[in-house]
């Protein structure tokens, strides 16, 4: 497959005529709705986002602990699935866009402006039901919110960044799992464990969960600064990955 298109100069040596540069900000915006809408019609795919963490909860709802992280990682795995499926989708458009003229960041950022918001969309439910079901067995019910929403934006340039490792949507989804799978089955308290991309999870799901006593704002700060350096880190490898496939020679 190509990463970038080649264009040369037409026959008789007469340079070739300049592209149209588009403003990046429209460009975005204009990729962003785009993408919502292609989302909307594969209605299996916003059933998976919706009722793949919900079923992880209902099933563990009399243990809330279990069911608070498994909705977190549920809803990070549909985040960074839908992030993947949009990236391998849109791969033959986007290339035409930035041949045309398109800028390569505007559209990278344009699909993830689409998935964060669908994401957070969704988070924000989740933590109403949430505090409709087990809001009363909670330490800090509050912060159900905020570890929803750190969990998208940390999962959402995930599945893009999995789309550029391998080739294919399937694949890309089964690595996804096993990112989560292995999320929730090490022990959190290993030093190593934070080099994976949800422990920021697991610290605020604890913070929400558990009688910490004076070390309580402690995890608040580690999950929170874990998941923002993580959330950044990876948009921009996302956007290194888009603006080197995307590049025009």
């Amino acid at each position: 497959r190509m990463n970038a298109v080649t264009t040369t100069p037409p026959v008789g040596g007469a340079p070739a005529a300049p592209r149209h540069r588009r403003p990046p900000l429209r460009t975005a915006g204009l990729v962003a709705l785009v993408t919502l809408r292609e989302l909307f019609r594969r209605r299996g795919a916003i059933a998976l986002a919706l009722l793949l963490p919900l079923t992880f909860y209902l099933a563990q709802i009399d243990t809330h602990w279990t069911a608070l992280r498994l909705l977190s990682i549920g809803l990070g795995w549909a985040a960074a699935t839908l992030g993947l499926f949009t990236a391998v989708s849109s791969r033959p458009v986007d290339r035409r866009l930035a041949a045309s003229g398109a800028s390569p960041t505007a559209l990278v950022a344009g699909r993830l402006v689409a998935i964060l918001t669908l994401g957070w969309t969704i988070a924000g439910l989740y933590a109403v039901l949430v505090q409709l079901t087990i809001g009363d067995k909670l330490i800090h019910p509050a912060a159900v919110a905020p570890m929803l929403l750190v969990t998208v934006a940390v999962a959402a340039p995930l599945g893009p960044v999995a789309a550029a490792l391998v080739p294919r949507d399937l694949e890309g989804a089964l690595l996804l799992l096993a990112v989560m799978a292995l999320q929730l089955l090490v022990d959190p308290t290993a030093d190593w464990t934070r080099v994976l991309p949800l422990w920021s999870t697991r610290e605020l799901s604890s913070y929400i969960v558990e009688e910490l006593g004076s070390g309580a704002g402690d995890y608040l700060c580690r999950g929170l600064a874990h998941g923002a350096g993580f959330a950044v880190g990876l948009t921009a490898l996302t956007w290194l990955l888009g603006a080197w496939r995307l590049r025009v020679v």
